[in-house]
């Protein structure tokens, strides 16, 4: 089975390459599946799988886990699933069609819009987060040739690092790299011309920025942590 170009495909090869899996159940049936906590990244990657595949629409599945809700959605199709755990180079195409879609989903799905508030005022970044640096090198072409974005990526914790989450301790197995965009100028074209899927993330970063160009970083940084409580929180 083969997939055509379009906007759709392209945000869930973006948001299966940062969330998603390929997995079989009992009955050897193969399924697209992406599982995450923000429910509108699910429903957009739900409603863009059916269109690839020309299916109807499936249900969201609500899952929890250690007091967490996941929402899932699930497409039984070993075509897709092969194609989008193929190389990258098979799946350039689509995101040179569809830049924009692909870095959405991928953003969405495994970047965050980090605020803090420094010594010299409020600063904001985009940042994306992957242990593939061959992923992230490719996504610094894509931002850099297609609009005009320009990133950086650094080694954020190496293989082995551990920390808690909830009850359980978590040992990491791959190097983990951050992309960052951090210039304002750059960040307000990637919330314009890609933009988050999940609100909160857009809204986050889109209020950090108002607030550090109306009133200065210093005054900015004070605002916001008076009114956000979160003088370095990343929503992710």
């Amino acid at each position: 089975m083969s997939f055509d170009s379009s906007q759709d495909l392209s945000l869930v090869i973006g948001a299966f390459l940062g969330d998603g899996s390929f997995v079989e159940d009992p009955a050897y049936h193969h399924h697209v599946k992406l599982a995450v906590r923000d429910r509108e990244l699910t429903d957009a990657f739900n409603l863009s799988v059916a269109k690839v595949l020309g299916r109807k629409v499936n249900a969201i599945i609500v899952t929890h886990d250690l007091g967490k809700t996941y929402f899932e959605s699930k497409y039984s199709c070993r075509s897709l699933g092969l194609f989008l755990k193929g190389p990258l180079e098979q799946l350039r195409p689509i995101m040179n069609d569809f830049p924009g879609a692909f870095l959405s989903g991928l953003f969405s799905a495994d970047g965050c819009a980090s605020v803090s508030v420094r010594s010299f005022g409020l600063l904001a970044s985009i940042i994306l987060s992957n242990s593939r640096i061959e992923l992230l090198s490719l996504v610094e072409e894509l931002l850099r040739s297609y609009f005009d974005i320009h990133s950086r990526t650094y080694l954020a914790r190496k293989r082995g690092a551990t920390w808690r989450c909830g009850k359980k301790t978590v040992v990491l197995r791959k190097d983990s790299y951050n992309l960052c965009i951090t210039r304002r100028r750059d960040i307000k074209t990637f919330l314009s011309g890609i933009g988050f899927v999940i609100g909160r993330k857009q809204e986050r970063a889109e209020r950090a920025i108002r607030l550090i160009e109306t009133l200065g970083r210093s005054r900015a940084g004070e605002v916001w942590r008076l009114t956000s409580n979160a003088s370095s929180i990343a929503i992710a």
